[in-house]
């Protein structure tokens, strides 16, 4: 968690660091999806991580128009 956050701090993160973070994710033993929603006119990019380990954190989940800001809503979440 220590390694997402240093990366949340960058400002601006890039796409890599970000897809860093959900392989942290991984490892820990949850579960990532990013969704591309083409039929939708608003918050096409779906991002939610799945947790089984935490009941507070079942399910985190952000939608948006900007792919880096749900990426980054819901990491921050995650380790909060």
């Amino acid at each position: 968690m220590v390694e997402i956050k240093k990366i949340l701090e960058k400002q601006p993160a890039s796409f890599d660091d970000l897809l860093a973070c959900f392989e942290q994710v991984k490892e820990n033993g949850d579960v990532a999806v990013i969704k591309f929603d083409g039929e939708r006119i608003e918050n096409q990019y779906t991002v939610f991580i799945s947790s089984s380990q935490n009941d507070n954190k079942s399910m985190i989940r952000a939608d948006s128009d900007d792919l880096k800001d749900a990426l980054s809503r819901v990491l921050k979440n995650y380790i909060s």
